[in-house]
């Protein structure tokens, strides 16, 4: 019997971002055994408008596939576009996975905020023939809550398989860093924007004395820039490194001794995830999904967003604590194993499909 078919949305292929690092790590899972899955990808932004040429190039994608079920990443500008296409192409099973809300973005303005929160977000769920969110807190918005007969509940995102050798990473990584076994290393993985925080881990890296506590950027967007331009002195002394996008993450955070996440607003952080995979040690803000993954005083600490000081303060006590950093690393992984496998979480998937 022929396996089904599913369409899964890629949004600018030379991006890193949490919605595509999903699709392909679910595309590459033990799902392909028993799906087809074919990517239908957004190769140019609408620039703030209904984009004709984006709909018919989706359209066209989605045609050309013909597929069984289409699954889509997101609301937002992107998601809408799709379902649009989806529809204009007669794809009717369409599943949308809420992973953000543009209403959440700060500095947004109140005109585009209105537009996309009262307007293009609801017509997209309006459109869609199943959601489901990837974090409890979101099922409470409004607009889930507006259109509940299609909300099929939560699943998470599922932690990647780790395949390396974590103790071979760890001593390669080090050494591109020209950093030795005594360094502190604390990563910060993922967008480089105000909305993760990045400007309060700055706050707390120069209120740090301690020379050992070194920082390590890897991900790309603005802030890349204004580590490099306005905190070479920071550069210039080793106490941070501005990786940008890399590849190789996994290696890096496997090098790395804890993992700092003082975003503002979140959904579920695939990064999160990779750094609870790899064995690390969190610090996380007490937002979003970050809630359902982090426990207090089990595999880190979760603390207020935009406070520089508690993030000091936490990346001491863990510093300072051989046994405490042990703990939380082997929690992290219990967590993962337990509660964020592959396994588990796809099989959600799955039983979606077949539901269809």
């Amino acid at each position: 019997m022929k396996n089904k078919t599913i369409a899964l949305h890629i949004i600018m292929p030379n991006q890193v971002s949490g919605p595509n690092t999903a699709n392909k790590r679910m595309a590459q899972s033990w799902l392909k055994n028993e799906y087809d899955f074919h990517f239908v990808t957004q190769t140019f932004h609408a620039n703030s408008k209904i984009n004709i040429a984006l709909i018919k190039d989706l359209k066209s994608q989605f045609e050309r596939i013909q597929p069984d079920i289409v699954h889509l990443s997101g609301l937002q500008s992107s998601g809408f576009h799709a379902v649009v296409a989806a529809r204009l192409a007669g794809c009717d099973k369409i599943i949308v996975a809420i992973r953000g809300f543009s209403g959440d973005a700060i500095g947004i303005g109140k005109l585009k905020k209105f537009i996309f929160t009262k307007i293009i977000e609801p017509l997209t769920l309006k459109l869609c023939y199943k959601f489901y969110t990837v974090c409890t807190e979101a099922s409470n918005k409004k607009m889930v809550q507006k259109n509940k007969s299609k909300y099929i509940g939560v699943i998470h995102n599922a932690a990647p398989k780790i395949d390396i050798d974590i103790s071979q990473s760890r001593r390669k990584t080090r050494k591109d860093l020209g950093v030795d076994e005594n360094d502190f290393l604390v990563v910060v993985s993922g967008r480089m924007v105000f909305d993760k925080g990045i400007s309060f881990i700055i706050d707390a890296i120069e209120k740090l004395n301690d020379q050992r506590i070194k920082f390590v950027f890897v991900g790309d967007g603005e802030y890349c820039d204004i580590l490099r331009n306005k905190y070479q002195h920071l550069l210039l002394c080793n106490k941070i490194h501005v990786l940008g996008q890399r590849s190789d993450v996994l290696t890096i955070l496997a090098g790395c001794d804890l993992f700092l996440f003082a975003t503002l607003h979140e959904n579920l952080s695939n990064s999160l995830l990779e750094a609870m995979a790899i064995g690390l040690p969190i610090i996380a803000t007490k937002v979003g999904g970050n809630t359902e993954v982090v426990r207090d005083g089990i595999n880190g600490y979760l603390i207020p967003a935009k406070n520089s000081d508690e993030i000091v303060k936490c990346i001491m006590k863990i510093k300072s604590d051989d046994e405490l950093r042990m703990k939380f690393s082997q929690q992290s992984l219990n967590i993962i194993q337990e509660n964020f496998s592959q396994e588990r979480l796809y099989q959600s998937i799955a039983e979606l499909y077949k539901n269809i």
